[in-house]
């Protein structure tokens, strides 16, 4: 059974690689307003980045960070409140890979019809296509995670779904309904990872309840006010 101070670990490992996610998006997205993703061979600034390596380096740094912070944190044995960082570990992650899967599970498909140039192309028009809906689909993802460790009714990976595929049909389902179409094939694969929240959350509240550190914590803090 994993005491409380290595399940507070594998908690700041998953912070640690939904941040990086989130860099990453933020980089991308970053790069494409500036429009040096398509532009990349004529901005005269030398080589940079384009978009599929930005996507591929971000998944390598995640895994990077998500093990490094929770070996650290492993070895530093921390011992806090079984509630600490709990939601922000679901919730960070949530946000993390509900903006950049969609666009990763594009890139070997656009890849094999065209090349990076078209890729980096592909992203700038999902974003300002798409992207109300990527938006919508993260933040409705932070909601079911904040509201299962809370234990409120969650947001089902259906209703999830659904308000994603319906977001997408704003403004452009006159694009012969291509963006709801593409949103909904494209989000499908994520359902798996919506579903497996409730199962972190009922593990670790079970491994937390047979945790060894918890009784021996609670006397220390109840004994001195007994005597």
């Amino acid at each position: 059974m994993p005491t409380t101070s290595q399940v507070i670990a594998r908690r700041i490992g998953r912070i640690a690689f939904g941040s990086a996610l989130l860099v990453g998006v933020a980089c991308l997205v970053a790069r494409a307003c500036t429009g040096d993703l398509v532009h990349r061979s004529f901005n005269g600034r030398g080589p940079r980045l384009d978009a599929a390596e930005i996507v591929g380096l971000t998944w390598l740094v995640a895994a990077v960070a998500g093990v490094g912070a929770w070996r650290v944190a492993l070895r530093a044995r921390l011992l806090r409140n079984p509630d600490s960082l709990f939601a922000e570990s679901l919730m960070v992650p949530a946000a993390g890979l509900a903006l950049i899967l969609p666009i990763t599970l594009h890139l070997p498909v656009v890849l094999a019809l065209g090349d990076r140039e078209a890729f980096a192309i592909w992203v700038l028009v999902s974003m300002w296509i798409t992207g109300l809906a990527h938006v919508v689909f993260a933040f409705t993802s932070v909601v079911r995670a904040h509201q299962l460790v809370a234990g409120k009714p969650a947001w089902s990976p259906k209703r999830i779904y659904a308000v994603t595929v319906v977001t997408s049909c704003l403004p452009f389902v006159v694009l012969y309904a291509i963006p709801p179409a593409l949103v909904a094939i494209t989000a499908l694969p994520c359902l798996p990872l919506l579903y497996a929240m409730e199962r972190i959350v009922t593990r670790e509240r079970q491994q937390l309840a047979g945790a060894p550190h918890l009784l021996p914590r609670a006397v220390a803090v109840i004994s001195p006010r007994a005597a």
